[in-house]
């Protein structure tokens, strides 16, 4: 009986080293009604849909990208469109151009782990062709995603102009 309650202490010993009373690693601030939050570093599965639709954009395969999107996405474009649906969103590229681009980083932080979402943020360098009016150039894009159960429900886009310096 003796070595069944030493048996007993000592796995519940193991059992309690193994558990952390580490606090959760947070980041910046957040004002207005969400002041008590934090942001907490995100998942790689958030930015694994990003980097895969990256990927499926880049082959023009649209119809492959429509699951990892939300039937009503709202995307903001650099240029100042807006659409609400994945179909005008898709209507809204602009095939004939022949750009080119690189995905140069991503990273997921997320305001409340506990409520789901998070907030990917990729960058692009955009190489655009050189056409009859213009030499080629290279712009820069950041991408900001809101991620939910592994559909992208909001996409806004900036660009920045790369301009030459002679």
């Amino acid at each position: 009986m003796k070595n069944s309650i030493l048996f007993i202490f000592t796995i519940a010993l193991l059992l309690s080293s193994c558990e952390t009373n580490t606090p959760a690693r947070t980041i910046g601030f957040v004002t207005g009604e969400n002041s008590n939050l934090q942001w907490h570093l995100g998942t790689q599965e958030a930015i694994d849909v990003v980097t895969t639709v990256d990927e499926l954009w880049a082959n023009q395969d649209y119809e492959s990208m429509r699951p990892f999107f939300a039937d009503s996405v709202k995307v903001w474009r650099p240029n100042g469109s807006y659409t609400d649906t994945f179909d005008s969103f898709i209507e809204s590229i602009n095939n004939g151009s022949n750009v080119s681009w690189s995905l140069n980083y991503a990273f997921s932080v997320d305001l409340n782990p506990d409520l789901g979402g998070e907030h990917v943020q990729a960058g692009f360098s955009i190489t655009y062709p050189p056409t009859e009016d213009s030499e080629e150039r290279i712009d820069y894009q950041h991408e900001s995603y809101y991620v939910v159960d592994g559909k992208i429900v909001t996409l806004n886009q900036y660009s920045i102009r790369n301009v030459q310096q002679d």
